[in-house]
């Protein structure tokens, strides 16, 4: 059977997580005072794990969440609450009847970010992530290959371009990277610079809905 890591504490995780969904139901409140908006996000990530030997943005996940906005005389400030799917995984030549090395990690992401029109309808961005681990799972051809374990807290790097479609739709592309390592390095004591650990890196592309938006 498959090694999934949750939590060792249940209670704790159980805290934690409606924690988490109470920030999630608050957020499209915030958009009916003090000029706040707020809406959902859908869209989907690919990942590779920096350290772990292998190349290519081959895992796909799904971004999904929500997000409140407020706008500063010529910055936005944003907050998210975001589910994402992390990893990595080996690419497997055609014909073949394997699966190879999967590493799958799942976070419930907290960005906060400024925003800042740099033309018509496009908007940079870039800001901190604070990330929560909810399980993970590593396989080599369907076979549990579980390592080191995950840190239970990751930190990240954000920078992204924001586009506007309508009125009340945006696409977003970002790309995020962990500033600390999410667990230690196989190769232990080596002196190459994968030894100081593994690193997320996700490329994302996701819709982005203003439940309230203020012309």
């Amino acid at each position: 059977m498959l090694k999934q890591v949750l939590l060792k504490k249940p209670q704790k995780y159980l805290l934690t997580m409606n924690r988490y969904i109470t920030c999630f139901l608050l957020l499209p409140l915030l958009s009916f005072s003090q000029q706040f908006n707020a809406g959902p996000i859908i869209g989907f990530n690919t990942s590779q794990v920096s350290g772990d030997n292998l190349s290519g943005f081959n895992k796909i996940g799904i971004r999904c969440g929500g997000f409140v906005n407020y706008n500063i005389q010529t910055f936005d400030i944003q907050i998210e609450l975001q589910y994402t799917n992390k990893g990595s995984r080996e690419k497997i030549k055609e014909n073949m009847y394997e699966e190879g090395y999967r590493f799958k990690v799942n976070y419930i992401e907290m960005p906060l970010l400024i925003k800042k029109a740099i033309y018509n309808k496009t908007k940079i961005e870039t800001g901190l992530q604070i990330g929560h681990l909810l399980n993970w799972q590593e396989t080599c051809n369907s076979i549990d290959c579980s390592g080191l374990d995950v840190k239970k807290m990751e930190y990240s790097i954000i920078i992204g371009l924001t586009r506007m479609i309508t009125s009340k739709i945006y696409l977003n592309s970002r790309l995020c990277n962990s500033i600390a390592p999410i667990r230690a390095h196989f190769s232990g004591q080596s002196n190459n610079v994968s030894s100081k650990g593994q690193y997320n890196t996700s490329i994302s592309f996701s819709l982005y809905y203003y439940l309230a938006k203020q012309d």
